[in-house]
């Protein structure tokens, strides 16, 4: 939290919840939604402009956050990422795993287009990179909380290619 932070009183008061993908679309909307209720949001994401939005956003709206790139392929960034979260806040009390992509042909391009390298990071991010948060997480959440993965319609839309809908669960 930065000097200027001032804590909301509310059901989450205090609570620590990282979010990938916050720094836009669903993730970012989850994350003012929990920051309004008195939650510290730990935001990552991979794009920089989005980055810049959201924390000035929490910055103006004096919210207890904080801000970090983050590519959730990368599974030494992704545990680094909660060891950090923990070693500031001393606990994680929930994550919502929101980051997510499509195939820069989606909906465009038929499938038989579609190149395996563009196919390997659309599971990389989809598939592996939720797969690496949700581990780093449990190994760090606290009793009693909770963890969201979410995908977003796309994972369920018949078009050039799915994005595949995160199927992981956590049971705490």
């Amino acid at each position: 939290m930065s000097a200027k932070t001032i804590p909301i009183e509310g059901p989450l008061q205090g609570k620590v919840i990282a979010i990938t993908g916050g720094a836009s679309g669903i993730g970012f909307a989850t994350a003012k939604l929990l920051a309004s209720r008195g939650a510290i949001v730990c935001i990552a994401d991979i794009n920089p402009t989005t980055l810049s939005t959201a924390k000035e956003y929490f910055v103006s709206n004096c919210l207890p956050h904080t801000i970090r790139t983050l590519n959730v392929v990368e599974r030494v960034q992704v545990d680094e990422w909660i060891n950090d979260i923990v070693k500031e806040h001393g606990a994680l009390h929930g994550a919502v795993n929101a980051a997510g992509t499509i195939g820069s042909g989606h909906g465009i391009s038929p499938l038989t287009d579609l190149e395996d390298e563009e196919w390997d990071r659309i599971i990389s991010v989809n598939l592996s990179g939720a797969m690496y948060c949700l581990r780093a997480e449990l190994r760090k959440i606290s009793d009693g909380g909770s963890i969201v993965n979410v995908a977003s319609i796309q994972g369920v839309m018949g078009n050039y290619i799915i994005s595949l809908p995160i199927c992981l669960f956590a049971v705490i």
